[in-house]
């Protein structure tokens, strides 16, 4: 049986294996990497779940207009949006809130973060006009998943105009073609610009109860060892 929602196949996962790694990350150049188990990476959903939901009082029937390259904190803001009921979308519009490196036009609460440092805040510099330090703006918020209660239905949209239950189908039908077992680890390079980059290396992943390893500034040759070294399915 499929999820009906990216926010429950999340559940379903911290239910069941919660300390296992979700979200590796790193960046050949910097020599960074990072590390989130599901329950770690469930504390930082939680805290985007309320941000969103109490400090902004958002939910089903709005939309958050996410441009994030791939990135270990990019990660919960998208399962953080989709527990809080929003929908994601790629496009602006009518958007009541933003996730974004810069300024973005008719939308007031735009929040950021900072890809070059190790806790991604920006901290004593200031970010962008216009826009929030995020990880500033989620510190204060709850981080206990226990209290987190996904508002939205299998129906409601998910992903640009996409409903919950079809994108986890879709997920779903783009796991077997990538050709991903139960359970399977993905590598990739990928940059996310569009919703299917979302698809393929974050929900496909998540929808056989996998996990994931992003990859920055990495020759073929690094990625190779990273594949072997994770034991990961690479996805380009």
């Amino acid at each position: 049986m499929i999820a009906a929602s990216p926010e429950a196949l999340f559940a379903t996962l911290m239910a069941t294996e919660p300390a296992r790694p979700f979200v590796t990350f790193y960046d050949e150049g910097s020599g960074e990497r990072a590390e989130l188990s599901v329950r770690s990476l469930a504390n930082w959903v939680a805290k985007t779940h309320f941000l969103l939901t109490d400090e902004l009082a958002l939910g089903v029937g709005d939309a958050a207009y996410v441009d994030l390259p791939a990135d270990w904190i990019s990660v919960p803001i998208l399962l953080g949006c989709w527990s809080a009921g929003l929908e994601v979308v790629t496009a602006p519009g009518t958007a009541a809130v933003a996730f974004a490196p810069g300024p973005v036009a008719g939308i007031a609460d735009v929040y950021a973060f900072a890809p070059g440092v190790l806790t991604r805040s920006f901290g004593a510099s200031a970010p962008p006009d216009g826009v929030a330090d995020y990880v500033t703006a989620v510190r204060p918020q709850p981080d206990a998943w226990a209290t987190v209660r996904a508002p939205a239905s299998a129906a409601d949209p998910a992903l640009d105009g996409m409903s919950r239950s079809d994108l986890v189908a879709k997920a779903q039908t783009r796991a077997g073609e990538l050709g991903l077992a139960p359970a399977a680890r993905i590598v990739t390079t990928r940059e996310w610009q569009r919703a299917d980059d979302w698809i393929d290396t974050l929900l496909a992943p998540l929808a056989v109860g996998g996990s994931m390893v992003l990859v920055r500034a990495a020759t073929p040759e690094v990625l190779a060892r990273r594949a072997e070294q994770e034991r990961a399915v690479p996805v380009e």
